[in-house]
């Protein structure tokens, strides 16, 4: 049993089917092995706590070595070792005896092979061992893996170590592994280890957590789900060890069968091994939080200082915590948790009122230097009511001191559930709450705080009031999915018009940018202006920063982003002048809004971060960051840094964005995954047009026409051009049935224009295709000429939409991607060039299809658009354009894709590792594989590599 297989034989732990997040150390090994092939040695540890991966890392690279290596293991069992000398290597002499075809009768070895006492001819057993490996070396490289050598014998410590210092120039590749913690100060393993370390021909690798991006790779690969949410909170949770991982996806709440719930009887097993004296120490450490402070824990404790040094020696030793700065910290949260839930529910409120009273008297002694908010959660755990509620609420005043909006709301939150429902101060708190959560980007928990404070608020007794809620409700609705526009409404309502008011200029700011998102510019420029005029007759500052913002998001809308950013730039710099936080971090996001808007890329890509920095000083980028890093997405699309593009998506979504902006930051996620091939993941995170069309109206006009725009570049990458009508017949309905005032999407009927030609272009001779083709282009056409299109964006998108509309020339296509070009779009600058190819060799003009492919191709290969490269590959056989990849004898017609599949298939790997190396999903493959297999007339993945060698396809690049 391997040491990492923690859960046996409880259950048969579940193993991730893609191996995520030791490249490095895989190289490290193949590096090794590349030494042993050359006629060398190679010694290599492998250091990690348990669970940690040391196993799966030598079985994933063992998998890579093919049939010309012997690969032998053993493995030390926990149980019994010390009383079964060279246990460890049993196993690893009785496979090199088979190897050999011979046996071990009349030999040293048979002496460990029959586990006789084998004292008086050690030396003899040693060097016959050595002569065995060498034997079986000299027919091919061996090798020799000897797992959890923590639980070795003395005798297999010795035969480790003998193997370590004696294989000389044989090729044999030495791998020990080894759990670092739990082992005891001048454990004989601690020594070999260090003795082995200061040799030069031997290599430690320490395998490390993995990062919260393999976690959420390894939690995809598991059940299929893509979350960097869940992938962030397991993360936290597991401490990137990778059987962590695997027990917290699989959890099943509630159950005693759970992953959870067997890891934390597992964890509480390994503390019942800690010493009498030890124990109740980490005890009281778990009360404390995941840090403790060593004055705290002196305290709690009442100890003498010997006493609880001896005892916080030992759980240091045993991976049980981690020393800091100021005190200790539990070196996984699940073990704090595993400790914590160990006690009785008695002793954790004593143990809780202890802490609370020990910081009441020493307040410094807090951990985080919080003393209200450590206070309110141990009055809380330990059952005292009206101290928890005190200390909740000047927790709450600490952090929105200090701009801490999201432990605010947590405190204020806690207050409201110690009070009863008919208390007097319920609303107050409520309205408390509701306000830190609009920061906080808390829209779910806001939006249920204002529907209670609207039931405790008359309207007619304090309608200023009463508007207040509604319109912080508005802003929370809006949000979660654009539909608060009846609550502005209705809080417009219920303040007179008549009477100039700064909460009037609020309801139009508000109204202004509702309708800007609606994309209705003309009405959004009228409420616009009303917040103007009542800031200069109220002369109030805080209206007139919000005048300019609201402004500058109606130009944007309307087409003229360059006075939209000059606007913002004067709404923020009096909103710095006056302190107005909250405008100021809006009036940022719409400025890199505008930035997109007129195709600033690269002065977008160096605003956003710091905006973001900007919006955190101020405790705001929980709210604003998401869709901060959503405009930067934009900036990385165009300039084709994708990947850094899939970073900053991934690292907004594990925040946890509102629904909103969840949905936006997953529609980019899914317009990257289409282009570059991964169909499934974009299916997935891709809001569907029925979903959308649903809702409302200011819903429909903001998001409808780009998630309409990403279904259609989906059909056609999938080449399932039909797939995308019922998308494209919503969003056409759509804007007939909001035709009064509508200013359409230029990238949805753009994306739609072109899915038309593709049509075309897939069923030339249908009739009924044609007629509606038709018919969709006419109304494409007239919509059209709704927008405005001062801005250089809309100008290429208009010149892409009117070429695809056709009938187009090689010069249409070529001034829209001179356009793209100048904007430094590199995608759709790839797609218009990729459209003039198929114009010119529709003339039988070769020679300038075959000059756009190439600056298509070298365009596309920046930013790895798997899909255009694999249509300009199909375009180049036509064009004679030489695939980079491609051999001169090559008649196949394999795409670049399609040869980095037959290379990885050619090398026996599964299509789950071809996924894993090439970035797509084990489905893409399959598809791959099969257009391989009917190009090379093969039936089979082994025949397929038979043809490739026979054609010399597979020559080294």
């Amino acid at each position: 049993m391997s040491g990492d297989d923690l859960f046996a034989p409880a259950r048969q732990p579940v193993v991730s089917p893609l191996y995520v997040g030791r490249r490095t150390e895989l190289a490290e090994l193949r590096t090794a092995a590349d030494l042993v092939e050359a006629g060398g040695s190679a010694r290599i540890l492998i250091a990690g706590e348990a669970g940690i991966g040391k196993s799966r890392l030598v079985t994933e690279f063992a998998a890579t070595l093919g049939a010309d290596w012997l690969t032998v293991t053993g493995a030390c069992p926990e149980l019994g070792a010390e009383h079964l000398p060279y246990i460890g290597f049993l196993p690893v002499v009785q496979q090199l005896v088979q190897a050999e075809g011979g046996s071990a009768s009349g030999s040293p070895l048979r002496t460990l092979l029959s586990q006789q006492d084998a004292q008086n001819s050690r030396l003899t057993l040693l060097q016959e061992l050595l002569a065995l490996v060498e034997r079986a070396a000299t027919k091919r490289p061996l090798l020799l893996v000897v797992e959890d050598l923590h639980w070795a014998d003395g005798a297999s410590r010795e035969l480790f170590g003998y193997l370590a210092r004696n294989l000389g120039r044989l090729p044999v590749l030495l791998v020990g592994t080894v759990r670092t913690g739990e082992l005891p100060a001048g454990h004989p393993i601690r020594q070999l280890v260090a003795e082995l370390g200061r040799r030069a021909d031997v290599t430690t690798l320490e395998l490390g957590p993995l990062r919260q991006r393999d976690v959420g790779e390894q939690l995809t690969a598991l059940d299929g789900r893509y979350d960097p949410a869940r992938a962030a909170a397991i993360h936290r949770r597991s401490g990137g060890n990778p059987l962590f991982v695997e027990a917290l996806a699989h959890d099943a709440p509630g159950s005693a069968r759970s992953g959870t719930a067997q890891l934390r009887t597992l964890l509480q097993e390994r503390v019942a091994r800690l010493s009498e004296s030890a124990r109740p120490v980490l005890a009281v450490a778990s009360i404390a939080g995941a840090t403790v402070g060593h004055e705290l824990l002196t305290l709690l404790v009442g100890r003498t200082d010997d006493e609880l040094d001896l005892a916080l020696r030992e759980l240091v030793e045993r991976d049980q915590l981690q020393t800091t700065a100021t005190g200790y910290q539990f070196r996984h949260a699940l073990i704090r948790e595993a400790v914590y839930t160990g006690l009785l529910p008695a002793e954790r409120r004593r143990l809780h009122g202890r802490a609370a009273k020990a910081l009441s008297e020493f307040p410094a002694l807090a951990a985080q230097g919080l003393p209200a908010a450590e206070l309110a959660e141990h009055w809380y755990l330990a059952g005292h009511t009206e101290e928890a509620y005190q200390a909740s609420l000047i927790a709450a005043d600490e952090a929105r001191a200090s701009f801490a909006y999201t432990e605010e709301l947590r405190h204020l939150e806690r207050a409201l559930s110690l009070r009863p429902a008919d208390d007097p101060d319920r609303l107050t708190l409520l309205e408390r709450a509701m306000t830190a959560a609009i920061p906080a980007g808390a829209a779910n928990q806001g939006l249920q705080h204002t529907m209670a404070a609207w039931e405790l608020v008359d309207p007619e007794r304090e309608p200023g009031r009463a508007a207040e809620i509604l319109l912080i409700r508005a802003q929370f609705k809006s949000r979660r999915d654009l539909t608060g526009r009846a609550d502005l409404d209705h809080a417009l309502e219920l303040l007179p018009t008549d009477r100039p008011s700064y909460a009037l200029g609020v309801v139009h700011y508000l109204l202004s940018i509702d309708e800007a998102t609606a994309r209705r510019g003309p009405s959004a420029h009228r409420h616009a202006a009303v917040v103007a005029e009542l800031a200069e007759t109220l002369d109030d500052d805080r209206l007139r920063c919000r005048a300019f913002a609201a402004l500058g998001d109606a130009l944007c809308m309307s087409g003229d982003p360059d006075a939209a950013v000059l606007a913002q730039l004067q709404a923020q710099e009096l909103a710095t002048t006056i302190g107005d936080d909250y405008v100021l971090v809006a009036s940022v996001l719409w400025e890199c809004a505008a930035l997109g808007v007129g195709a600033r890329y690269e002065e977008l890509a160096r605003r956003v971060p710091s905006a973001l920095r900007q919006a955190e000083l101020v405790g705001m980028h929980h709210w604003r960051g998401p869709l901060l890093r959503a405009n930067l997405v934009m900036a990385y699309f165009a300039l084709g840094r994708w990947d850094e593009a899939v970073e900053t998506i991934e690292q907004a979504l594990a925040g946890e964005p509102e629904p909103l902006y969840r949905m936006f930051l997953r529609a980019e996620l899914a317009e990257i995954s289409i282009h570059r091939g991964n169909f499934e993941q974009a299916a997935e995170v891709l809001i569907t047009a029925d979903e959308v069309f649903a809702g409302a109206a200011t819903y429909r006009n903001y998001i409808l026409g780009y998630v309409t725009s990403l279904w259609c570049e989906l059909a056609m990458a999938r080449q399932e051009p039909e797939a995308a009508n019922r998308e494209v017949g919503l969003y056409l309905q759509h804007c007939r049935d909001h035709f009064a005032g509508l200013q359409p999407d230029d990238g949805g009927l753009m994306t739609i224009a072109r899915l038309q030609r593709a049509r075309l272009a897939a069923a030339p001779r249908n009739r009924e295709i044609a007629a509606d083709v038709a018919s969709i282009r006419a109304t494409v056409a007239g919509l059209l000429r709704l927008n405005p299109h001062s801005s250089r964006l809309s100008e290429a998108t208009r010149q892409t939409t009117e070429a695809a509309l056709g009938p187009a020339q090689i010069a249409d296509w070529d001034k829209a991607a001179d356009r793209w070009r100048q904007l430094g779009h590199l995608p759709w600058t790839a797609e218009c060039l990729i459209s003039a190819a198929e114009t010119a060799l529709a003339t039988s003009n070769r020679a300038g299809a075959r000059r756009r492919l190439e600056e298509a191709r070298d365009l596309a290969t920046v930013y790895g658009g798997t899909v255009a490269l694999d249509r300009i590959a199909v375009l180049g056989q036509r064009a004679r354009l030489e695939p980079p990849t491609t051999t001169p004898e090559d008649n196949t017609g394999l795409t670049p894709r399609e040869y980095d599949v037959l290379r990885l298939l050619a090398r026996g790997l599964p299509n789950r590792q071809i996924a894993a190396e090439l970035y797509i999903s084990p489905a893409t493959v399959g598809v791959h594989v099969g257009r391989i297999l009917t190009k090379l007339n093969a039936t089979t993945r082994t025949e397929a590599t038979a043809v490739a060698h026979s054609r010399g396809l597979l020559t080294p690049d």
